[in-house]
Formats: C-alpha cells, structure tokens, sequence
C-alpha cells in the first residue's frame, strides 16, 4: 500500500518489521513473500535508494536461512 502511494520508505520500514516478525519461520508462503517483495524493489535499488538496498540485502539473507 505504501509502495503504491509512492512511500518506498515507509514501504522499507513495513517490510523490514514483517521480516522481523519472521524470523525463525521457514514456510513457501513466507519465501514467496520476500521475493515478491525484492521484485517490487527492484526498480528502488536501480536507483540506488539506500533504504531499498538495506532491505533487499536482509530479504537475501532471509532467503539464504541465515
């Protein structure tokens, strides 16, 4: 909704705090949600809003189970 309104930081700093929310839970559903989220980053990291790559790198890292 944020990302919609053209709030990419308040977009960061909502997926930031659901990727804290999920941390320790390993479901498809959860890892189809980081991807999709790091797809609709895409176009902020091409950018090189900082906020976007912070959150893209914890998304990797996420993904990657550490």
């Amino acid at each position: 909704m944020h990302l919609k309104r053209g709030g990419i930081e308040q977009a960061c700093a909502t997926w930031h705090r659901a990727i804290d929310h999920m941390e320790g839970v390993r479901s498809v559903h959860t890892r189809k949600a980081v991807s999709r989220m790091r797809g609709d980053l895409a176009r902020f990291r091409a950018r090189g809003l900082r906020c976007a790559a912070k959150l893209d790198e914890r998304a990797r890292d996420f993904l990657a189970g550490g």
